[in-house]
C-alpha cells in the first residue's frame, strides 16, 4: 500500500421531494469529500424508496459528479434496494455495488460491497467473496448485535432482522467495517484490529436522531491502521431532549431552573423536546400555563422546540404531617431525581388507596 487513503463514510440521507433540504446535505457531504478524503461511502438508504430515486437521479448525479474522478462508492440499503440497475446512471464517478456482493480494489485499498438482502445475513455474503487477502474495507447496511449497543437492535425494531452482523463476523476479517441502518447517532466499536461504524444519518430523519450529525472520515495508513475522525455536519439541525424531575412545592425553583437551562441551549439548529414529570401542589392548569410561557419565551431561540408536561397533582395528601415528613427526608437524600420521583410516587399511591 502506498500513501494513507481517506475515505468519508455516510449512510441513511432517505433523500426524498417533499424535503429538499436533504440535497442540500448531500450536497454538503459531497463538498467536505473533495477537501479532505480520496473518495465517498455511502452504506445505503440514500433515497427513501425508488420511487424518490427515480424522481431525484438527475439531481443527484449533477452532485456527485461535482467530485468526479474522486470515486462515490454506494451500496443499496433496505429503503433504496430496487432504486439501481444497470438502466440507471449516478455518474461517472459512482461505483455501484447492486448486483450482489463484489469487490473492486481502489488505490491498493480492497473493498467489499454487500448490498442489502432480506434474506441473507451478513457472514453468508462476504463468504462469497474470494479475495487474494482480507478486504481493507468492507460496506454493508445491517444490523449489529452486540451486548454493549443494545439499543442498536431495539430501536430498529422489526427492522432488525436485516442483515444482522456478529463479532464473530467480523473481527480480524477485515480492517475497516462502514455499515448504515441505524440512524440516530455515531457508534464506533472495535473487534480486535477491525474497526465497525455506524455514522448514524447525517441529519435528522425522526425524533430518534438525537445530538449532532456527523460523518466518519476513515484513514487506512500504509502499516493499515485505521484512524476514524467524526466530522460534524456543519448545517444540519439535530434533536435534542431533556427530561426535568418536579417535586411538589418546589415549583417556582424548578421552572426558573428549566428556563435558565433552555436559556443556555438556546441554538437555531436545536430541535428540543423537552419533558417536565413529578408532582406538584401548585394548581395542574396553572403549572402548565407556566411551561406554556417559557415554551412561547424561546420559541423564536430553536428551530423547533416542544415541552411536554406529565406531573401530577397530590395537594390533598401533601397535608399529611407523615407525607410532609417523608418528602423533606426524601429531598434531604442524595439520590437521584428519578429513584426520589419514584420513590414518592409508590409512597403516594399507597396512601391515596388507604384513604379510598
Amino acid at each position: 500500500m502506498g500513501a494513507p487513503i481517506k475515505f468519508l463514510h455516510t449512510a441513511d440521507l432517505h433523500l426524498k421531494r417533499d424535503e429538499p433540504f436533504r440535497l442540500n446535505v448531500l450536497s454538503w457531504i459531497v463538498s467536505k469529500t473533495e477537501k479532505l478524503a480520496n473518495g465517498l461511502i455511502i452504506a445505503g438508504d440514500l433515497f427513501e424508496n425508488d420511487i424518490e430515486a427515480s424522481f431525484l437521479r438527475g439531481k443527484v448525479r449533477e452532485i456527485f459528479e461535482r467530485i468526479n474522478p474522486l470515486p462515490i462508492l454506494i451500496i443499496p440499503g433496505n429503503h433504496d434496494s430496487l432504486a439501481y440497475s444497470p438502466e440507471t446512471h449516478y455518474g461517472d464517478n459512482v461505483i455501484l455495488f447492486s448486483e450482489g456482493p463484489s469487490k473492486i480494489k481502489i488505490k491498493g485499498i480492497k473493498i467489499a460491497g454487500i448490498p442489502f438482502h432480506p434474506q441473507l445475513d451478513f457472514s453468508q455474503c462476504i463468504e462469497k467473496l474470494e479475495f487474494e487477502s482480507k478486504p481493507d474495507v468492507a460496506i454493508a447496511h445491517g444490523t449489529l448485535y452486540d451486548k454493549k449497543f443494545p439499543e442498536i437492535y431495539t430501536e430498529l425494531e422489526e427492522e432488525a432482522k436485516y442483515m444482522p452482523i456478529y463479532s464473530w463476523h467480523v473481527e480480524g476479517k477485515m480492517k475497516y467495517l462502514a455499515l448504515g441502518h441505524y440512524h440516530s447517532r455515531f457508534i464506533q466499536v472495535g473487534f480486535g484490529k477491525t474497526q465497525v461504524v455506524y455514522p448514524g444519518a447525517p441529519l435528522a430523519t425522526s425524533r430518534r436522531s438525537v445530538g449532532k450529525r456527523f460523518v466518519a472520515l476513515v484513514q487506512i495508513e500504509k502499516d493499515g491502521e485505521v484512524k476514524v475522525e467524526k466530522i460534524p455536519v456543519e448545517i444540519s439541525s439535530y434533536w435534542k431532549k431533556i427530561e426535568w424531575m418536579v417535586f411538589p412545592g418546589k415549583e417556582e425553583k424548578k421552572l426558573e431552573e428549566i428556563d435558565r437551562e433552555i436559556k443556555r441551549l438556546a441554538c437555531k439548529k436545536v430541535m428540543l423536546e423537552g419533558k417536565i414529570k413529578g408532582s406538584i401542589k401548585m394548581g395542574e392548569r396553572e403549572f402548565r400555563d407556566r411551561v406554556k410561557e417559557i415554551e412561547e419565551k424561546y420559541r423564536s431561540s430553536f428551530k423547533c422546540i416542544h415541552l411536554l408536561c406529565e406531573i401530577k397533582h397530590w395537594a390533598h395528601l401533601i397535608q399529611n404531617p407523615t407525607v410532609a415528613l417523608f418528602m423533606e427526608k426524601l429531598r434531604g437524600k442524595n439520590y437521584d431525581d428519578l429513584l426520589k420521583e419514584r420513590a414518592l410516587e409508590l409512597t403516594l399511591s399507597a396512601l391515596e388507596k388507604l384513604r379510598k
